[in-house]
């Protein structure tokens, strides 16, 4: 085994720590910031009764929000206006293309937890399941941060089943928006359009009763999916 001189960092340590983004480069990002704020008010929002809008509000106890990947862009501006009085905490990857993500979940209001495909991605999940009993929500895209899209994985319930938390699902309809060219097609409604947010809650006596995990995991996509609405 070899032994790292004093002063410097193990390629182990290297592995497994998550890429970060400089302090000036955040400060540059900040006028970014201000249109991605001003950008998500001018945005009209949607969420009555029927799109399960009550039986959020009579959630109480910490939950486990699940969402496509895809739906990340205005999913902070849901919490601020509808879960505001928690903090939510997401599971972002430790590489450098989380070091972004990181970035703009903080212009949501969103702290994030960096993990990765290695060993620091349980530690990350412990550390979700810690915070959700603490009180706090945990947000998580199920498709994970590579993909394939619309295809979950196992993570969230995870985090839901240590931590006897319901299952949360959201969705957003959008009036007018532009799609990227990336593996998941990531939505970004326009200045000034609508969106119809919509969310179902999975307890979890429900959801894992009589099943196991990757029967659950199944439950969780098709319901999931049955909410998506792609035609914009």
């Amino acid at each position: 085994m070899t032994v790292p001189k004093k002063g410097t960092i193990s390629p182990d340590v290297k592995r497994v720590a998550p890429i970060v983004q400089s302090p000036l480069l955040k400060f540059c990002l900040l006028p970014l910031c201000l249109v991605y704020r001003l950008w998500t008010r001018s945005i009209r929002i949607r969420y009555e009764p029927c799109d399960g809008s009550l039986e959020l509000e009579k959630l109480q106890e910490p939950m486990t929000l699940v969402l496509w990947h895809n739906r990340l862009f205005y999913t902070g501006e849901w919490l601020l206006r509808f879960r505001k009085r928690r903090r939510c905490y997401g599971l972002i990857s430790g590489s450098k293309d989380g070091a972004w993500l990181e970035t703009f979940y903080g212009w949501a209001g969103i702290r994030a937890i960096r993990g990765s495909r290695n060993k620091r991605g349980f530690q990350a999940t412990r550390d979700l399941i810690r915070l959700v009993k603490e009180g706090h929500d945990a947000g998580i895209t199920p498709d994970g941060s590579r993909g394939p899209k619309y295809q979950a994985k196992s993570g969230a319930l995870l985090v839901a089943r240590a931590s006897r938390s319901p299952v949360v699902l959201l969705d957003f309809t959008y009036s007018r928006a532009i799609r990227l060219k990336s593996w998941d097609e990531f939505v970004i409604p326009l200045p000034f359009s609508q969106i119809r947010a919509s969310t179902k809650v999975l307890r979890y006596a429900d959801l894992f009763k009589d099943r196991d995990l990757e029967q659950a995991r199944k439950r969780m996509e098709k319901c999931l999916m049955e909410m998506t609405d792609d035609t914009i």
